[in-house]
């Protein structure tokens, strides 16, 4: 499968099953690789646990996260304390050349804060907070063929 470089719309929820319906419902989504309570690295010494699942819809990928446990300040960022919310969290690009995922780290960085940072899966990625000048996160990620990203049900 060819990679494209703007490849995923991201949400964060206080209710993982009911986001994943009503995405599901709005963009005719009919499956999606669920990963329940799964545990990654957030950084050096930290790791966070969150729902997460994925589908494609066409080429583009829909993300829908829900924060449980441990690292996960940048998954609950514009989610209330308390009743349900589903909100646009960030755009995710990957990057099939690791020379071009190199460059644009490194263009980001001089640019934005980077709350999150790992390898994970084979692969790596990174957050930075573009929420004042986009009004959401950026994910810039590299994984290799063969990697969970090309198990990803498509609708």
């Amino acid at each position: 499968m060819a990679q494209q470089d703007y490849y995923q719309f991201a949400y964060v929820t206080t209710d993982w099953r009911r986001a994943l319906e009503e995405l599901g419902a709005q963009h005719d989504i009919a499956a999606w690789m669920e990963m329940p309570e799964a545990e990654f690295d957030t950084g050096p010494g930290t790791k966070a646990v969150c729902h997460f699942a994925l589908a494609f819809k066409g080429d583009l990928q829909f993300e829908v996260i829900e924060p449980v446990a441990g690292d996960c300040a940048v998954y609950r960022a514009g989610l209330p304390e308390t009743g349900y919310a589903k909100r646009f969290h960030h755009l995710g690009r990957h990057f099939a050349q690791r020379a071009d995922f190199d460059r644009q780290l490194e263009a980001a960085k001089a640019r934005y804060a980077r709350p999150v940072a790992a390898e994970t899966m084979g692969g790596e990625y990174a957050y930075f907070d573009a929420r004042a000048e986009t009004g959401h996160f950026l994910e810039y990620f590299i994984f290799p063929p063969g990697s969970h990203l090309e198990g990803v049900p498509r609708s």
